[in-house]
């Protein structure tokens, strides 16, 4: 398909063998990531992989505040562990969807 991005001038345009994603992005260490690849492993995901406060109003009624980090470390395992395994899997590229 043809997609037309606003701005520049006809000479600007250029065709991409492959797939080209129109995504800023902007996180630690990108500087250092490639921006090409040739027949990469892609982890497509239907999950987030991010910590993000519930939709819907939670209420945990706490003894003790140290069990308020237990529940935020549990947070971060859960994250880690799908991590370990996009890792594990070899993938290059990650795609996941937002909510």
């Amino acid at each position: 398909g043809v997609k037309k991005v606003q701005g520049g001038a006809l000479e600007d345009s250029f065709l991409v063998k492959g797939v080209a994603f129109k995504k800023t992005f902007s996180y630690a260490g990108f500087e250092q990531q490639p921006k090409k690849f040739t027949k990469p492993k892609i982890c497509l995901l239907n999950i987030e992989l991010e910590l993000k406060s519930e939709k819907e109003n939670a209420e945990i009624r706490l003894e003790d505040p140290t069990q308020y980090q237990s529940i935020v470390d549990a947070e971060w395992n859960i994250i880690y562990e799908k991590l370990d395994k996009i890792v594990a899997s070899g993938a290059q590229i990650v795609l996941s969807r937002l909510a």
